[in-house]
């Protein structure tokens, strides 16, 4: 009737009552232009949808208490109360109440869409949401596992923007426990952040955990004692943490020492039985050692699979390592292990400090190789084109060129600093002599960081 009355203005028709929002506020709203032209807004509804919309949720469980069956009264009060859970579900993964606010904020005052599971749930999301953010408004482990998506029977990356009524399939896969972190920015509900956060927090704390088991055991084995889950349960409350992981965490970050542990759980350990590791004197030998023992055959040494392993592993900031170098493993407080080549002089910094030194070995799979980071210095002669053909060189022998820096040392030469990725030593030294033999380049040397 009211349509028929004024002109409806296109677009402004909502109907919140066979689809309402997440918060059980129903109605219908709709604008017609009115007397002297005058746009006005109209909402219809019920006086039971007025309660819930002036009274809030509330007010929708106990409106009418006692009127109708019990089947009509529980779907009333799931209804009235499921946004509160999911406003309880975001709390939950919340770090802080600033996030709690922020994501609660984003629910409010968003217009909404609404998709289809491929089984015909219906999801509402706010305008604007992608698939990442319906992944997990099915669930949680739907959005941490999420690889792709098909929307309408295509396929379609996740960071595709919803529309009413489409039908959202999710690709998962097991072998993906964690989100990328940069999903956080993609994502538009207060429940996918809250959930990537935690999830990427948890994986954080899972790649330090794994690596302070990998040091507390390779301790063990040095010291030639006995290592059991339940009996470091019995020494935690000497280690002031409330479970086995957070012992193993705090190891791996750096804010605990593996001997602490071990006198924890064995009161008559003493550190002097692993003092071939921590005395300075036999450290600088090491150091000297024109050849020294192969690391890839002692049992204790960590695997260092790269920088896309289980572990949380990065390589030395000014020259990083390859495999084929002789590594060293340094644990650096809050950041996991930095690997050194075993003739990198930024090695002499940690003399004083040697429980932070760690036998490491490579270990990587030929099948799949990786690029590592490695660092050159080129003299290179100034004139037009040289710097092509170096990038020339690097580009036909499979080397990635990740950073360059010039500095021009005098009118004839500049000095180029380059980041490589390589697969590995003999990669590297194939790249530096083809360099070597270019008249335009002056010098070649790796440097080690």
């Amino acid at each position: 009737m009211v349509h028929t009355t004024w002109p409806v203005v296109p677009g402004r028709f909502k109907d919140y009552i066979s689809t309402p929002k997440q918060n059980d506020y129903r109605s219908i709203h709709t604008t017609v232009i009115g007397p002297g032209n005058q746009r006005v807004e109209l909402q219809i509804r019920t006086e039971e949808m007025e309660q819930i919309a002036e009274f809030g949720i509330a007010a929708h469980a106990f409106y009418k208490d006692g009127v109708g069956s019990p089947t009509e009264l529980l779907k009333r009060e799931s209804n009235a109360f499921a946004w509160l859970r999911h406003t309880i579900g975001i709390l939950s993964e919340s770090a802080n109440p600033e996030e709690f606010l922020e994501h609660t904020k984003l629910e409010l005052f968003h217009d909404q869409v609404f998709c289809f599971t491929p089984k015909g749930k219906l999801i509402a999301l706010p305008r604007h949401a992608n698939v990442i953010d319906f992944a997990y408004a099915v669930h949680t482990d739907v959005g941490n596992s999420a690889v792709g998506s098909k929307i309408n029977g295509k396929f379609a990356p996740l960071s595709s923007e919803l529309q009413n009524g489409d039908e959202v399939e999710v690709l998962t896969s097991e072998a993906q426990s964690a989100p990328p972190s940069a999903w956080e920015s993609l994502a538009v509900t207060g429940k996918a952040r809250a959930a990537i956060r935690r999830a990427t927090r948890t994986a954080v704390r899972d790649q330090y955990a794994g690596l302070g088991r990998r040091i507390v055991e390779r301790l063990f084995v040095r010291a030639k004692i006995e290592y059991a889950d339940d009996k470091l349960r019995g020494a935690l409350p000497r280690l002031a943490r409330s479970s086995v992981e957070d012992v193993m965490a705090a190891v791996g970050r750096g804010e605990m020492k593996a001997s602490d542990v071990a006198r924890a759980m064995y009161p008559d350990y003493k550190e002097e039985r692993v003092a071939r590791f921590g005395a300075k004197k036999s450290l600088a030998v090491k150091l000297k050692l024109k050849s020294p023992p192969d690391p890839s055959r002692s049992p204790s040494a960590i695997p260092v699979r790269g920088i896309n392993s289980d572990l949380p592993v990065k390589f030395a900031p000014n020259g990083g390592a390859v495999p084929g170098d002789r590594i060293v493993g340094i644990v650096s407080p809050g950041e996991g292990i930095t690997i050194y080549p075993i003739q990198s002089p930024a090695l002499k910094d940690f003399e004083e400090e040697p429980e932070r030194w760690l036998d490491v070995r490579w270990d990587v799979d030929e099948s799949t190789p990786q690029r590592f980071p490695a660092r050159i210095m080129v003299d290179n002669v100034n004139e037009p084109g040289s710097l092509a053909q170096v990038a020339t060189v690097i580009a036909e022998h499979d080397g990635n060129i990740d950073n360059i820096s010039m500095f021009r040392r005098s009118p004839d030469f500049t000095e180029l600093t380059i980041d490589l990725e390589v697969y590995d030593l003999k990669h590297l030294s194939a790249i530096i002599a083809q360099l070597r033999a270019k008249a335009v380049v002056a010098r070649v040397e790796r440097v080690n960081g």
